[in-house]
């Protein structure tokens, strides 16, 4: 769970000369400073990132949503999944769809079709 805090801080600093006669002071930076001073610190912005987890409930057949482990959404189409996700976040990545927003059996199988369990030898 990302946050985000923007500080908007002013500093005093020192910084020697030496080398600096021609007058061009727009290099000089607290990188160079002999010493440095916090004069004002303050917090001007605060955002917290949610975290989104895609996950299932086979029993149900819906793929589900989570922002900070709470459901926000559930569908039993992915695709309508990962649309909400994408609403939510404005994530424009690249996601794998299941193309079941129409036939929405498509990315669950029927009881009958079912493949059967496998035991490694």
């Amino acid at each position: 769970m990302p946050e985000h805090v923007t500080v908007r801080e002013t500093i005093e600093y020192t910084v020697t000369l030496e080398g600096w006669e021609n007058g061009d002071f727009t290099r000089l930076s607290h990188v160079n400073a002999e010493s440095t001073t916090t004069v004002l610190r303050e917090i001007i912005g605060h955002h917290h990132e949610p975290d989104y987890v895609i996950g299932l409930d086979a029993d149900k057949e819906v793929h589900i949503l989570y922002a900070d482990r709470l459901e926000v959404f559930n569908h039993r189409s992915h695709d309508a999944v990962i649309a909400r996700f994408r609403d939510l976040t404005g994530y424009a990545g690249r996601l794998t769809l299941f193309d079941d927003l129409v036939d929405t059996d498509k990315s669950w199988f029927p009881e009958s079709n079912r493949p059967e369990p496998t035991t490694a030898s």
